[in-house]
C-alpha cells in the first residue's frame, strides 16, 4: 500500500475585521481607568485594632469600676457605645464625596478655572467646618462643659468629647479645602502662609491654651505644619516657622512649675508616681505577658490604666510580643494612609489623607514614648485603644475622611498594569475559543 502522506493546512491569519477589532479594543483601554475601591485593608486593620482596644479597655478597667460601685463593665460599655458612634461616622464620611467639602455641586473644570475663588467665604463649606470646630472649643465654657482635675476641656453629650479633638477634623477639612482652592497662595509668606493658616492655628491654640491643654496644641500645631509642607510650602519658610515654633514651646514650657517638673522626672522617673508605675508595669510583662486580665499594676497602682497609659497595660499583660504585634497594626494602618495619600486623586485629597495619616502617626508615637519614659506625661490617648469618647468617635471619624479619599483614588491601566492584573477579552470567531490577552499583542507589537 502507498504511504498517506497528510498536507500541512496552512496557518489562519486573522482576518481584517479581527484586526480592526483588536486595535478598537487596544484605544479603548488606554483610555479606561481602574477605579479603586474602597481600602479593604485599612477598614480591616482599623476593625481589628477597635476591637483590640475593647478587649483592653475591659481587661484594664473591670477592677476599678467594681470598686468604684460601678458594674465590671461600666467603661467596656461606653466604650462599645463610643464604637458604634464612629462606625456611623465612619461609614457616613466615607460616603460623603470630601470634594463638597469646597462646593456641594463641585466642578473640576470650576475649580481650575478659579470660580470657587471669587465666592463669599460663608458659601464655602471647608470654612463652616472651620467654624463649627472653633465654637465647639467654646461649649465648655457652658453647662455642658466638664472640668476634671483644673483642667475644662470636656463637654458631655452622654459621653465625653474633647473639642480639642474636633478641631483637628475642622483645621485637616479647612487647610485641604483651601490649599486646593487656592494652590499657589502656600508659596507667599505673609498673605498666603502667615494669613490665614498660621492666624488661625494661633486663635484656636489661644483658646485651648487657658482651658488649659498644651498637649493638644503640639499635636495640632505638629498636624497643620505636616499639611503646609506637603501643600507646597517652601523649605526657608518651614524652617522659619519650626524655629519660632520651638522657642515659643520653650518659653510656654517654663511657665509652669509642674511642666518643668515633668521634664526633670524623665531624667529621674522615680519622681513620677505614673511614669515608675508604668515602667514597672511594661518590665513585669517580659516576653509573652502574664495573660489577658492579669495584670497587677491596674490594681489601682497606675493612673490612667483604660486611656493614656493603657499601653502599659498591653505590655504587662500580653508581653513584648503583643506590643510588637499592635506596632505592626499601626505601622500598616499608617502605611496605607501614605499610600492613599501618594496616590489621592487630586491635590485635595493628597492633603486631606496627609493630615489623617499625621495626626495617627503623631498620636501613636506620643503616647507610646510617655508610656516607656522618652516623653513627659500628657494628655494623648492612643487611637482606637483608648478609653474615652474623644478617642474612638474622632479617630474612626477621621478614618471616613481617609476612605473616602482611597475610595476616589483613580490609577491608569498604564501606571497600574504591573500591580494590578488587567485582562480584556475580545469577543472571538475563533471556532477553538481562544482568549487573547491585549498585553501580550502590545509587547508583540514593541
Amino acid at each position: 500500500m502507498g504511504k498517506v502522506i497528510r498536507m500541512r493546512e496552512p496557518e489562519r491569519r486573522p482576518s481584517r475585521n479581527r484586526i480592526r477589532q483588536e486595535s478598537r479594543v487596544v484605544e479603548v483601554e488606554q483610555r479606561v481607568e481602574y477605579t479603586k475601591s474602597i481600602d479593604y485593608v485599612s477598614l480591616i486593620l482599623v476593625a481589628l485594632l477597635v476591637a483590640f482596644g475593647l478587649i483592653m479597655v475591659y481587661s484594664s478597667s473591670y477592677y476599678v469600676s467594681q470598686i468604684r460601685g460601678e458594674s465590671q463593665a461600666y467603661y467596656f460599655i461606653k466604650q462599645i457605645i463610643s464604637a458604634f458612634i464612629g462606625a456611623v461616622l465612619m461609614i457616613i464620611l466615607s460616603n460623603f464625596d470630601y470634594h463638597n467639602f469646597i462646593a456641594f455641586s463641585y466642578d473640576r473644570n470650576k475649580l481650575a478655572n478659579g470660580y470657587y475663588r471669587r465666592r463669599p467665604v460663608l458659601q464655602k463649606p471647608y470654612i463652616w467646618a472651620l467654624i463649627g470646630a472653633a465654637v465647639s472649643l467654646f461649649l465648655v465654657y457652658t453647662p455642658i462643659g466638664m472640668s476634671v482635675n483644673g483642667s475644662r476641656r470636656w463637654i458631655n453629650l452622654g459621653i465625653s468629647i474633647q473639642p480639642s479633638e474636633i478641631v483637628k477634623i475642622g483645621m485637616i477639612i479647612f487647610i485641604s479645602g483651601s490649599l486646593a482652592e487656592f494652590p499657589t497662595r502656600i508659596m507667599r509668606f505673609w498673605d498666603g502662609l502667615v494669613y490665614p493658616y498660621l492666624t488661625v492655628l494661633l486663635l484656636l491654640c489661644a483658646v485651648i491654651f487657658f482651658q488649659p491643654n498644651f498637649s493638644a496644641i503640639v499635636c495640632i500645631s505638629i498636624i497643620v505644619m505636616c499639611m503646609l509642607w506637603i501643600g507646597g510650602m517652601r523649605a526657608s519658610h518651614f524652617t522659619i516657622i519650626i524655629v519660632v515654633g520651638i522657642i515659643g514651646g520653650v518659653f510656654f514650657l517654663l511657665m509652669k512649675d509642674y511642666r518643668v517638673q515633668r521634664i526633670e522626672d524623665l531624667v529621674n522617673p522615680y519622681n513620677s508616681w505614673q511614669l515608675k508605675q508604668s515602667l514597672y508595669s511594661i518590665g513585669a510583662g517580659g516576653i509573652f505577658g502574664r495573660g489577658l486580665g492579669n495584670s497587677m499594676q491596674k490594681l489601682l497602682y497606675l493612673p490612667y490604666r483604660e486611656s493614656d497609659f493603657i499601653f502599659a497595660i498591653i505590655a504587662e499583660e500580653t508581653g513584648l510580643v503583643g506590643c510588637l504585634i499592635l506596632i505592626i497594626l499601626f505601622a500598616l494602618l499608617i502605611w496605607r494612609g501614605v499610600m492613599i495619600s501618594m496616590n489621592a486623586p487630586d491635590r485635595q485629597g493628597m492633603i486631606l489623607a496627609t493630615g489623617v495619616t499625621a495626626t495617627m502617626a503623631i498620636q501613636v508615637v506620643i503616647n507610646i514614648m510617655v508610656n516607656i519614659g522618652l516623653c513627659p506625661p500628657t494628655g494623648v490617648v492612643l487611637p482606637f485603644i483608648s478609653y474615652g469618647g474623644s478617642s474612638v468617635v474622632i479617630f474612626m471619624a477621621l478614618m471616613g475622611l481617609l476612605l473616602n479619599v482611597s475610595k476616589q483614588t483613580n490609577l491608569s491601566v498604564v501606571r497600574a498594569r504591573n500591580k494590578i492584573p488587567f485582562y480584556l477579552e475580545i469577543p472571538s470567531d475563533d471556532k477553538s475559543g481562544r482568549k487573547y490577552n491585549i498585553e501580550k499583542k502590545k509587547k508583540k507589537r514593541r
